[in-house]
Order: C-alpha cells, then sequence, then structure tokens
C-alpha cells in the first residue's frame, strides 16, 4: 500500500508538503518534484473556489508508476510560511532548489534519479532550477518559450480582443464607452508602476499587488535558461491552450542541449482536460469550473507513463 506524509522542508521559511512512496519493497525510489503553476493554489492544485486536484492526481499516478513524489505548498500559502504577496520568482526558484535537496537527502529516494515537473509558471522556473541543481530529467507542462515580458501581454491582448468582438448593447456599450482602450491604458500604467518601484508589495486602487514578483516575472526569460538545460527533457502543451501557445512545446525540446521529446495533445487545455469548444480568456474561470469532475487527458497520462518507463529499469 502506498504511503503518504506530511512533511515540511525547511527553506527560507517552512514549506508544508505531502510525500507520497510507494509500497513495495525496495529499499529507494526514483523520485518527481512536482512545481506548481502560479497563483494561491494548494499543493494539490486546488484553488479557493475550484477544485481541481490536479497535482495530488499527477502524484498519485506516478507513485503508482514506482515514483516517491513530493508536491508542496507555495511559500505564504495554505499551510507554508512566509508571505506570498512579498514572494518574487528567485523566492519560488530557490524554495523549488529546496526541494530537490530534501528529496536527495530521504532514505527511500535514489538521489541519482530526480525528475522536476513543472506546471504553467512552475514549467518556467524549472529550468532555472535545474541550472542551481541539476537532476535527471525535466518534464515541462503548458510551458512556453520565450521572455515573459511577451507572454503575459498576450493574454492581456487575448482578453481586450475578446471585448472588442462583443455583439448587440454589450457590444456597442464597449465600443462607445472606449473599455477595451480604458482597461489597456490602466493596466500599462499599473505595470509600469509596478516595474519602476523597489517595493515588494504595492498598493493600488485599495487592492495589495506583489510588486516583486512582477518585477522578476517581466525580466524573466526562460530561453536563457532552457538552452542550458543537459538532461532528458519531455515537454507537452494540449491543443486547446490559450494561456500559452501550444505550438511552444516543440521550441522547448527544440532549445534544450538534452534528449528531448514534445507533444501537443488534440483537444487538451490548460488544466489537462479534453474540451471540445474553443475557449475564452473572458470567460475561462467558468470554464475550468464545469470541468472540476471530468477525468484527466488519458493520453497525457500515457505519454508520461511512457517516458518514465526507462526511471524504473
Amino acid at each position: 500500500m502506498n504511503k503518504s506524509d506530511e512533511v515540511v522542508i525547511q527553506a527560507t521559511y517552512p514549506l508544508s508538503g505531502t510525500l507520497t512512496i510507494p509500497g513495495d519493497s525496495s529499499p529507494a525510489f526514483p523520485a518527481i518534484l512536482i512545481i506548481s503553476g502560479s497563483g494561491k493554489g494548494d499543493r494539490d492544485g486546488n484553488l479557493k473556489k475550484m477544485k481541481m486536484n490536479i497535482y495530488k492526481d499527477l502524484a498519485d499516478f506516478f507513485t503508482l508508476k514506482g515514483f516517491v513524489t513530493l508536491r508542496y505548498d507555495k511559500r505564504g500559502t495554505s499551510k507554508s510560511g512566509g508571505n506570498f504577496l512579498e514572494t518574487g520568482l528567485t523566492d519560488l526558484i530557490d524554495d523549488a532548489v529546496e526541494c530537490i535537496k530534501f528529496l536527495q537527502s530521504h532514505p527511500k529516494v535514489d538521489h541519482n534519479k530526480i525528475i522536476v515537473l513543472g506546471h504553467s509558471e512552475g514549467a518556467l522556473i524549472a529550468p532555472a532550477v535545474f541550472k542551481k541543481i541539476p537532476v535527471s530529467g525535466l518534464i515541462l507542462l503548458a510551458g512556453a518559450a520565450e521572455p515573459s515580458k511577451e507572454l503575459l501581454p498576450r493574454q492581456n491582448e487575448l482578453a481586450y480582443a475578446e471585448l472588442n468582438r462583443k455583439t448587440g448593447l454589450k457590444g456597442w456599450l464597449i465600443r462607445t464607452l472606449k473599455v477595451t482602450e480604458k482597461a489597456r491604458k490602466q493596466n500599462s500604467k499599473i505595470l509600469n508602476k509596478m516595474i519602476h518601484s523597489d517595493k515588494a508589495v504595492m498598493r493600488i486602487k485599495g487592492v495589495k499587488l506583489n510588486a516583486k514578483w512582477v518585477r522578476e516575472i517581466y525580466a524573466y526569460n526562460v530561453c536563457d535558461y532552457l538552452k542550458e538545460v543537459t538532461c532528458p527533457v519531455l515537454a507537452i502543451t494540449g491543443e486547446k491552450d490559450i494561456q500559452v501557445p501550444p505550438e511552444h512545446a516543440k521550441l522547448m525540446a527544440e532549445m534544450v542541449k538534452g534528449e528531448a521529446e514534445w507533444h501537443m495533445i488534440p483537444n487538451m487545455n490548460h488544466i489537462f482536460r479534453k474540451y471540445e469548444g474553443q475557449h475564452t480568456m473572458l470567460g475561462l474561470l467558468k470554464e475550468y469550473k464545469m470541468q472540476v469532475n471530468q477525468p484527466m487527458d488519458k493520453e497525457l497520462l500515457d505519454m508520461l507513463g511512457k517516458w518514465l518507463q526507462r526511471y524504473t529499469q
């Protein structure tokens, strides 16, 4: 029977995590560290109003395949210490490094066989983690292969374009009141204010914002780190993913120095579910909530399983 333990990783602040260990009698197992996407989701991949269990389901799948897994609450979220609003991208990278060190020191882990799986933002920072502490493989799910200052504005532009395409009375009001132009100018002004500040947290229009993370993500170029990755890499993105460009799976695989494999899975979205329709940026959260009880994409699990076979032989 698989064993699941609550653990604490001693990083800059204590990080709370879940360690799963296969139930057979092997003295040590290969391991997978799961680095989650952006935002305040917990170690299982759940938000306050959306319980998806993305990372819990992945961990359960990997444990059945013979891997120890570690997933953890990011700094300042759920049960981990620290302040989420003061946490920068460099802090997230450093915390992931400490999680790898934790796995390396665990008696049930083969420290020569540790893989890092990053999803979304986790896929962006995984190559930077590799530069600080080399591992035996990277799995990059729904990642990107371009500077973040180009990736993030594209998401906003998709939302603005959707606003401009609205029809009927709502569309007429949006165009008459120049809603899109005003939103673009306001967001640009807020962004510039944070980028040219040295504060970790800024209060803008009564809302506290993580200015440190914004500055660091806009200065970050994952390509600089992908080019230095020498371990085997598996890059997978869904065809219906509108949060990152699906074709970047191929770019990531081509950019690394190590042996690489890439896939674009038909009709899979950013949260690893099949989606037959066309996602919208403005309705994305609502569309994701409708998929809460749907199973994870079987093609994704099959690809992960096949790629990981070499680590269990």
